[in-house]
């Protein structure tokens, strides 16, 4: 009986820890969940200068890629802000994709994005961030959007 108290009570809180994404408009793949940092509902606040994690599961792709390369564009008011991804974390087979590469086609997979100094181009604005994953010859592995305000 306390077993089933204590899932009872934690399938909330697990369905509030996520965050509301959008899907691309090319039609990638999306995550079955998208969790970041502490955040839940439709506007995510995050803090320049302080960790990001993101974690986005369930993607499932349908083409498989020996490689995979993330990207985010951050946009305000549907302009891109410029913001570029930290070098170390664009090649998502070393730092990333949960079990490396590859990612085979029709299996789900896990990518979390942890950026440890989130280096924020606006800040007191709602922007939308995009993060996306591209394989072999530019396929498109994954991509979501989600609002979020940078403090």
């Amino acid at each position: 009986m306390f077993k089933f108290l204590l899932v009872a009570a934690l399938v909330p809180a697990m369905a509030l820890a996520a965050v509301n994404f959008s899907a691309c408009p090319n039609g990638a793949p999306t995550p079955a969940t998208l969790t970041v940092n502490d955040c839940a509902g439709s506007v995510c606040t995050l803090t320049a200068g302080a960790p990001l994690t993101a974690t986005a599961s369930g993607i499932v792709s349908p083409v498989g890629s020996a490689t995979a390369t993330a990207n985010i564009v951050a946009r305000l008011a549907g302009l891109d802000t410029g913001f570029q991804i930290p070098d170390p974390l664009r090649d998502a087979c070393q730092v990333g994709l949960v079990g490396g590469c590859p990612i085979v086609a029709g299996n789900a997979f896990t990518y979390t994005l942890n950026d440890l100094s989130l280096d924020a181009p606006a800040r007191g604005v709602q922007v939308e961030i995009e993060v996306s994953l591209a394989g072999d010859g530019g396929s498109a592995l994954a991509c979501l959007r989600f609002n979020a305000v940078i403090q």
